[in-house]
């Protein structure tokens, strides 16, 4: 593979030709899916990035992403607030949750928020860092079509079901974990080796076990870690759409159905240190514990133990200046998609 690096402006360039000038998105809802995207690319997760641009270009012409569309408020408390996503694009939504969900917290010590009938949102790691750089401890879980088979089962029941949390660091990167309940097809394809995908993360068709990649076509994805990712996606599950009052695992029409709504939902929630023992005194905690991690000793010396998020931002300060790498035939077919799009690219 020949090495590629994307420069930032014109990894934005291409987020703004998509949002804004193809689908008709207005401003602001352009910039927050361009950060998102953008952001993503940077710390590594290309996943999430700017190859997802045809995706949401696919959604956006079958109806589901509806790209002027904006969040409405359902219903408000002094700590919760709950909001009709209207197909509206999903970064933008998330983000618009989040900070409303900071402005509960800062009157009320914690602050929460769910969308329902929300769109893919990218990596949801970015509204967690959102309340951590705002200096709030945030958690965000998201429940997606059901390609996640139920430990023990035989077809999908629920979506990969993300979670993340991040801890604020004044004047430093916050520590951001961000985990997918169940296995990514994405990133399984990525780590088949000889053709073979890991023991224990597929089922094909028919609910039997495989390690053939093609299958990943028609078949259904495991949960992580088993019980564990299994356990974490329930409770995504009823963070996210029942609480929001909205459609719940088998209910979520899967990826390819195209013929209603996508039918995501979101939960977020941030809390304020200082209405607890106080700010001063959680990033004082904080720094202790990164201290004891970066002064672990490591079984491997070439491996020294990191925090949670810590080589996302190393790759970010090294990708802001070079540009993030993407291999360069990937970035012609990424090109060439969007080009069937007719996107002016």
């Amino acid at each position: 593979m020949t090495e590629n690096r994307i420069p930032v402006d014109e990894a934005r360039r291409l987020c703004e030709v998509v949002f804004a000038e193809t689908m008709g998105a207005p401003e602001d809802v352009t910039a927050a899916a361009t950060d998102v995207l953008v952001d993503a690319d940077l710390r590594g997760i290309s996943s999430h990035g700017i190859a997802v641009l045809p995706y949401y270009l696919d959604k956006w012409q079958q109806g589901q992403i509806v790209a002027d569309a904006r969040p409405e408020l359902v219903s408000d408390t002094t700590t919760t607030r709950v909001f009709a996503g209207h197909r509206a694009i999903g970064h933008f939504t998330s983000r618009y949750a989040m900070d409303a969900a900071i402005e509960k917290a800062r009157s009320a010590g914690m602050g929460s928020a769910v969308v329902r009938n929300s769109t893919h949102n990218g990596a949801i790691s970015a509204y967690t860092i959102q309340a951590a750089r705002s200096g709030m401890l945030g958690i965000v879980a998201t429940a997606c079509a059901p390609h996640v088979a139920p430990l023990g089962g035989r077809h999908g029941l629920h979506g990969t079901n993300p979670f993340s949390y991040a801890l604020p660091r004044p004047g430093s990167d916050p520590l951001v974990f961000d985990l997918s309940t169940g296995h990514s097809s994405a990133k399984l394809k990525d780590k088949a080796v000889d053709g073979r995908l890991p023991e224990g993360t597929a089922l094909d068709a028919e609910g039997n076990p495989t390690t053939d990649p093609a299958d990943l076509k028609s078949g259904w994805i495991l949960p992580v870690a088993g019980h564990v990712g299994f356990g974490l996606a329930l409770l995504v599950d009823g963070l996210t759409a029942a609480l929001a009052d909205s459609p719940i695992g088998r209910e979520i029409p899967l990826v390819h159905q195209t013929d209603g709504p996508y039918h995501g939902s979101f939960f977020c929630l941030a809390i304020d240190p200082e209405a607890f023992g106080g700010a001063g005194a959680f990033s004082t905690r904080i720094e202790s514990l990164v201290e004891q991690i970066e002064e672990h000793p490591p079984r491997d010396p070439a491996q020294p133990v990191r925090w949670p998020g810590q080589r996302g931002w190393d790759q970010a300060k090294e990708n802001r200046q070079l540009g993030f790498p993407m291999d360069a035939r990937r970035w012609e077919e990424l090109l060439e998609e969007l080009r069937r799009f007719q996107v002016p690219v």
